[in-house]
């Protein structure tokens, strides 16, 4: 299996820093895959047998970013406001006198006064935007900080030339102003956007600090008779581990002494708290309740469920939806379009423009490449995205990958399995029908001595019912599970079968019509009934029954109210698929279906339009796979964890409808912000390069277009962060 590491990343923008980071890394020899994530500022690589990690490093330094491996995302983020809040705190101070000074030019030598003061704001503050800048022309390429220098550096050197050559300009007969206030005013502004587009992006990952946090820092373990306290990362599988009320578990373990309650919201989502006792599994980042607890840690560190949940929450925050292909294609062509345009811009108003031309020429030129920044492009999927997933996580819903959220939002058809999806997966033998000569405890022997040996989920029904009654089993030989059918095995000689009305027609011909009778009235009532016998001979019936969900009448319900079409695929008989179905009002339904044909169905139906398929995530491994969206009725095993693109991690159904509620939201949310970033520079661009002054006198002065191209982020990213205010 190929290694996948992460790379924090810093000095990265806007989304043409990311672009550009993927597309220089995915050109390296060894590397399988790289993805870069704006918001989360780090790349995920995934490495081949020839990747050089210290390459990997050097090309990104080398295209004028960084790689900080020492601190997690929320130093950074810390580090990175308090420096954008001095920068800018410093650059206001100098600003200020620079405005002051540019509106009343009261003093002498004024010009050379504000180049003083200009020159640490453009030279000193402006480096973060002038050094990725000056790289990106070393590299043909360009991002926002091309856009900010180019513009504030343009004004910046006219201003020095009016200084320094004031004659020329007068005998052109062009007025000798000076633009130092503009590209001052220009860097203060977007360092105070940066401060709070950093501050709020901060807070769409909040979810998965807070998961970080779940993990208590110390715990009580106990070697050799005593109790020693150790940090939480050095505990080891194995070990013996006191929770005191109110603590918080630090490993997956099995309860080894006491008895309590255990608050497993944080993972499940279910607000009930669990009682557990002796023999109960436990997970790390639940709360203990009120009973002291002796554990054995069974899944330490990276392995515990929690450790999982984060993974795959941060995984799903790097997956890119559909709808971000469009934003993804346009900011990586935006830049050099922006550039383009400020240009023709500049040699329209030098041409046609009124006097003085060439102030009028820089300012619009100016004005274009400040306002058009592609940020909030790059801001308006993946911020979303983050919010929902992490949202969705504190709620006991694991979304692996953006695509499933947005796929979900336009569903039409639910596939549901049955038994442990729309039923409680909970099988009890409700009936034992026995024919003469034999008795409920012999038709009970041979049907728990061949079903003991099978996998099947009537198995656990019939030990529990033969340990009620002190039945031991019989030695089986050649034992043989039909696929979808039954069981036979070898008992004193005599070959004894376990199955359904088809597999007895098959084998033997027609059954006897009383017995038949009884069979399709078990049926009809909702139950599986079983076949038992031997050669020709039935010894009995042996009805099981698998409990309705309680949520799942109502489930399905309101997602026929949504226009979604919910439909029930099971490998049970008709008779019990259309009990099923009557009581949970699924119109259309599949019965006797092996493993192979439901992924078939899946298919076909994904032919007419997205298809979500639901199921236990263990037998249903193969349809979730193939659906649009697979989502399975886990209760925080790793089989659930791994097998589709959503987890229900308490396995409540209810929390399906969560899911596409979040799903539904998350997409309005995004194409909002796609909206607004698309029209803001649709708009604003044209009005920056003057298209409005030859007829209403109305122009975008630069310092106005920063205000606009600072907003613009702002409000992607505060729109994104609505979704924390989403209710179940």
């Amino acid at each position: 299996m190929a290694e996948k590491i992460e790379l924090p990343i810093t000095g990265m923008n806007c989304a043409a820093c990311a672009a550009r980071i993927e597309r220089e890394l995915n050109k390296l020899e060894g590397i399988k895959e790289a993805k870069v994530n704006f918001p989360l500022k780090k790349a995920e690589v995934v490495l081949g047998k020839d990747a050089d990690l210290k390459n990997i490093i050097k090309t990104i330094r080398d295209i004028g970013y960084d790689v900080d491996i020492e601190s997690d995302i929320t130093v950074r983020a810390k580090r990175e406001e308090k420096g954008l809040l001095r920068d800018f705190l410093i650059t206001t101070c100098l600003v200020i006198p620079i405005m002051v000074f540019s509106m009343w030019p009261v003093l002498p030598y004024n010009n050379w006064i504000l180049l003083i003061l200009t020159i640490p704001v453009q030279f000193f503050f402006g480096l973060r935007f002038h050094k990725p800048a000056i790289l990106n022309i070393v590299h043909l390429s360009a991002d926002m900080n091309t856009l900010i220098s180019l513009g504030t550096t343009s004004a910046f050197f006219y201003s020095l030339f009016v200084i320094l050559f004031p004659q020329k300009l007068a005998s052109a007969g062009i007025k000798p102003d000076v633009y130092f206030d503009s590209c001052a005013m220009i860097i203060a502004i977007v360092l105070l956007g940066r401060f709070f587009e950093s501050k709020a992006k901060t807070r769409t990952y909040s979810a998965i600090r807070l998961l970080y946090e779940l993990s208590p820092d110390e715990c009580t373990v106990v070697k050799d008779g005593k109790e020693t306290k150790i940090k939480t990362n050095e505990l080891e599988m194995g070990d013996m581990v006191i929770i005191k009320p109110g603590e918080k578990i630090p490993a997956d373990g099995i309860v080894i002494e006491g008895n309590s309650y255990i608050d497993e919201s944080m993972i499940t989502g279910e607000g009930i708290p669990s009682f557990k006792k002796e023999g109960d599994e436990v997970m790390a980042g639940t709360i203990n309740g009120k009973g002291a607890l002796l554990m054995k840690a069974t899944r330490v560190g990276k392995d515990t469920v929690l450790s999982k949940v984060i993974r795959l929450v941060e995984e799903a925050q790097f997956t890119k939806a559909p709808v971000q292909r469009l934003a993804d294609r346009v900011a990586g062509i935006f830049v050099p379009v922006v550039i383009s345009i400020s240009i023709f811009t500049f040699i329209l108003w030098f041409i046609y423009g009124n006097d003085p031309k060439i102030t009028n020429s820089l300012l619009s030129a100016v004005s274009v490449l400040i306002i058009a920044c592609p940020c909030a492009l790059g801001l308006a999927t993946p911020t979303a995205i983050m919010v929902s997933t992490g949202i969705a996580a504190k709620s006991g819903i694991l979304i692996k990958n953006a695509a499933s959220l947005e796929l979900s939002s336009k569903a039409k058809y639910i596939l549901f399995d049955k038994t442990g999806t729309l039923t409680e997966g909970k099988i009890e033998i409700s009936e034992i029908k026995t024919y003469m000569p034999y008795t409920e405890k012999q038709v009970l022997t041979v049907a728990y001595s061949l079903e003991r040996i099978s996998e099947h989920p009537f198995a656990d029904a019939l030990r529990k019912k033969a340990e009620e009654a002190g039945i031991e089993y019989l030695k089986v030989k050649e034992f043989q599970a039909i696929t979808g059918k039954g069981i036979k095995g070898i008992i004193e000689d005599k070959t004894y079968y376990a199955g359904n009305l088809s597999l007895f027609e098959e084998i033997n011909g027609p059954i006897d019509n009383d017995i038949k009778a009884q069979y399709l009235e078990f049926a009809q009532k909702g139950g599986s009934p079983v076949l038992l016998w031997y050669d020709d001979k039935i010894m009995g019936i042996l009805n099981f029954k698998d409990k309705i969900r309680e949520e799942s009448q109502n489930v399905v319900s309101l997602i026929k109210e949504s226009e979604i079409e919910p439909v029930m695929i099971t490998g049970d008989s008709m008779e019990a698929a259309k009990a099923i179905c009557n009581k949970t009002g699924i119109e259309r339904y599949y019965y006797r279906i092996l493993p192979d044909e439901k992924a078939k169905i899946v298919e076909d139906y994904k032919k007419k339009g997205i298809t979500i398929m639901v199921g236990d995530g263990i037998n249903d491994a193969p349809s979730l796979a193939v659906a649009h969206v697979g989502v399975a009725m886990g209760r925080g095993t790793d089989i659930a964890i791994e097998s589709a693109d959503v987890v229900l991690m308490k396995g409540n159904l209810s929390k399906l409808l969560t899911f596409l509620k979040i799903s539904r939201k998350t997409l309005t949310i995004i194409k909002q912000n796609l909206f607004w970033a698309f029209i803001y520079n649709i708009v604003g661009i044209p009005i920056a390069a003057g298209i409005l002054y030859p007829h209403f006198g109305i122009r975008l002065e630069p310092m106005f277009g920063a205000i606009a191209m600072t907003i613009s982020s702002i409000s992607v990213v505060t729109n994104s962060l609505r979704l924390k205010m989403f209710k179940e």
